[in-house]
């Protein structure tokens, strides 16, 4: 399994806004071949951290158009450039 971590600070005033365009894509993040899971951690002060976990990290890379472009649309709510790792997820656990 590979994860897409994404940190986004939005403009003041904008995650609820933001929160509901991403709840509004969930259709979308659906279709993507080999995405198994998206969460948005609300961390405050109109920051979220964004989990997308896919089944490998060559999926991944093939979904990053379609990624961006879903990215794109919050991104104008954002008040910098978001910061983007990955890495391979060594522990999922779900109790």
């Amino acid at each position: 399994m590979y994860t897409s971590i994404i940190e986004i600070q939005f403009q003041p005033g904008k995650m609820d806004e933001a929160t509901k365009m991403a709840k509004g894509m969930t259709p979308e993040l659906g279709q993507i071949d080999g995405c198994r899971q998206f969460i948005v951690i609300d961390q405050g002060e109109d920051s979220c951290l964004v989990l997308a976990l896919y089944d490998s990290k060559a999926q991944q890379e093939a979904a990053a158009p379609k990624a961006q472009e879903l990215l794109g649309r919050v991104g104008v709510l954002a008040a910098a450039a978001p910061e983007r790792k990955g890495g391979d997820v060594v522990v999922n656990a779900t109790f």
